[in-house]
C-alpha cells in the first residue's frame, strides 16, 4: 500500500499565490471604498421619497398640458373637469408605478453590486426624467382640441353672419334678406 499525498503536492504553486495576493487586494480595497458608500446607496434606497417626487412632476405634467391654454369654453365645459381628474389620476398612476419600479431597481443594485454586477442606477434616473403621459391624459388632450376647434368654427361662422346681415342693412335690406335689385334698370 502505497503512503497518502505528500504536503508539498498541496502547496500552492506561485501562479496561485499571486492570484490570491491580486484577489485579496482587491477585497480590502472594495471593503475600504465601495463597502461604506454601498451601504449608503442601501439607506437611501430604503429612505428616499422618489414617489413624492414623481407625483409632483406628474401633476406639473397634466397641469401645464391641459391648463396652459385657459379659455371661456373649458370652464362652461361639464365633462373638462371629469377630463382633467381622470388625467390627473392616470399620471399619479404612472407615477406611483415609475417609484416602485425605481426603488426597487435601487435596492438590488446594491445586492448585485455588493456581488460584483453593474449597477443600472442610471437608467433608473433616467426613467424618472421621461414620466410618459398616460392615456388619460391624451385623451383629454385630444377632447380639449376639439372643443376648441368647435368653438372656434361656431365663433366664426357667427362673425361671418353678423358681417353679412350688417352688410345686407347698410344696402337697404333687413338683417337676414339683401335689398333687392332691379333688374329693369329703374328706379
Amino acid at each position: 500500500m502505497g503512503s497518502g499525498p505528500k504536503k508539498q503536492d498541496y502547496e500552492p504553486t506561485a501562479a496561485e499565490r499571486a492570484n490570491a495576493s491580486v484577489a485579496k487586494a482587491r477585497a480590502d480595497r472594495f471593503r475600504q471604498v465601495y463597502a461604506p458608500l454601498l451601504r449608503e446607496m442601501r439607506d437611501q434606497s430604503m429612505t428616499d421619497d422618489v414617489e413624492t417626487t414623481l407625483r409632483g412632476r406628474a401633476n406639473a405634467d397634466t397641469m401645464q398640458a391641459l391648463t396652459a391654454q385657459p379659455s371661456y369654453d373649458r370652464t362652461q365645459s361639464t365633462t373638462a373637469t371629469g377630463d382633467l381628474a381622470q388625467a390627473y389620476q392616470g399620471q399619479l398612476g404612472v407615477a406611483n408605478q415609475s417609484a416602485l419600479d425605481i426603488q426597487n431597481r435601487m435596492k438590488t443594485n446594491v445586492l448585485g453590486t455588493a456581488q460584483g454586477q453593474q449597477a443600472d442606477s442610471s437608467q433608473g434616473l433616467a426613467h424618472a426624467a421621461r414620466i410618459q403621459s398616460s392615456q388619460a391624459l391624451e385623451r383629454a388632450r385630444g377632447k380639449q382640441e376639439v372643443r376648441s376647434a368647435r368653438l372656434g368654427a361656431a365663433a366664426q361662422l357667427g362673425s361671418a353672419l353678423i358681417f353679412q346681415g350688417a352688410d345686407n342693412m347698410d344696402q337697404g335690406g333687413s338683417f337676414f334678406r339683401p335689398p333687392k335689385k332691379n333688374e329693369g334698370g329703374g328706379p
